[in-house]
């Protein structure tokens, strides 16, 4: 049977005193308390191996140190921010509170939560759904310390870490290009209302413009919209097979802007018989380890989740320790091309691999 839990009120019964006796014992107030009656409670709490909560002493004290921390996602993409965001708090003294909130809702609920608790401040993993954001101004309003990754606000006084979706876009498709694709689709997720995606929107900006400075072709029936799911993935691979039949018009490769997409997207063009990367290339936003154990396995632009945590932490840390910034940051970190078999980088290698011999085999 687990031990049971020993209460202040256990102590302030042995010991024979108040409640608010104890409390000025394991606070260190003794002034208050008569040296007898100091040592009835010390030897209660020896007796009982009462362990003061380290948290609410610190909130009693003024000085407490945790942050919550509200993730608006659990999943292999967004569990690295939690890890990034503890490295910085636990080394710097602080200690985390999480909750997952997946609606404007669950996230007021943590906030008045984590208020009760009197965190020192608050840092937001959100999706890039471009929704609505009244809890962060309630707390901008209330001059609490917060850092929101990855929403893309336009509110120059909040404190905002992002992954480069645009250079995400113009990494992805320079990448094919540089591979000698001139007819490249993208499918590019959630764009449109109730609640339009930043990411999919900046990605595919990234997407048109590289088209457009390389001088290719931007067409509307090589843009399939989806939803950011390995569903909507696979939707997207059946709707480019069903709307692009011609062979000699048919993209040679696909920027996908999401990686649960690409997934879906893969099943999809495998089960009708295309060969990858052969006949298709794909190039996705986002790296989750099951990207690499895909066949063929895909090539991703990798987000710098963890490095998103560690930032908004650093910045988090230093409000709450030197008060609030004369202007908020908005910091932009770059992403990371992850070569892998679906673009046909390393085919190509291959093929100038065994020309180079051929040529060497003639000379």
């Amino acid at each position: 049977m687990p031990k049971e839990v020993v209460t202040i009120k256990d102590v302030a019964k042995r010991a024979g005193v108040a409640i608010s006796t104890v409390s000025s014992v394991t606070n260190g107030h003794n002034k208050h308390v008569g040296q007898a009656t100091r040592e009835k409670v010390l030897q209660a709490i020896k007796e009982l191996d009462y362990r003061p909560n380290a948290i609410a002493r610190s909130m009693v004290k003024g000085t407490s140190t945790t942050v919550g921390l509200v993730l608006s996602e659990v999943s292999p993409l967004f569990d690295p921010v939690g890890t990034g965001v503890e490295q910085v708090l636990t080394a710097e003294g602080f200690q985390v509170f999480m909750a997952h909130a997946q609606d404007y809702e669950d996230e007021e609920r943590a906030i008045e939560t984590f208020r009760s608790k009197q965190v020192n401040g608050f840092i937001f993993m959100h999706r890039s759904r471009k929704a609505s954001y009244d809890n962060l101004q309630a707390l901008k309003e209330d001059n609490v310390p917060f850092v929101v990754i990855n929403q893309g606000l336009e509110d120059s006084e909040i404190n905002q870490v992002m992954c480069d979706d645009f250079g995400a876009g113009r990494m992805g498709v320079q990448h094919l290009v540089s591979l000698g694709h001139t007819r490249i689709a993208t499918f590019c997720g959630p764009m449109s209302d109730p609640l339009p995606w930043h990411s999919a929107l900046e990605r595919h900006r990234g997407w048109r413009q590289t088209m457009l400075e390389n001088n290719l072709p931007v067409r509307e029936d090589w843009i399939i919209r989806s939803p950011y799911s390995y569903e909507g993935g696979y939707a997207a691979g059946l709707e480019f097979l069903r709307t692009i039949k011609d062979e000699q018009e048919r993209p040679t490769a696909i920027f996908i802007a999401n990686d649960t997409m690409a997934v879906g997207a893969l099943k999809a063009l495998l089960e009708a018989g295309l060969r990858l990367p052969q006949d298709m290339a794909l190039v996705a936003v986002g790296d989750p380890p099951h990207m690499a154990f895909t066949y063929p396995g895909l090539t991703a632009l990798e987000l710098p989740i963890m490095e998103a945590g560690r930032v908004a932490a650093r910045i988090l840390v230093n409000w709450i320790r030197k008060g609030k910034p004369e202007y908020a940051q908005r910091v932009l970190l770059n992403c990371k091309l992850k070569v892998r078999e679906s673009c046909g980088a390393y085919l190509l290698k291959g093929q100038e691999a065994e020309g180079d011999e051929a040529k060497l085999r003639s000379a």
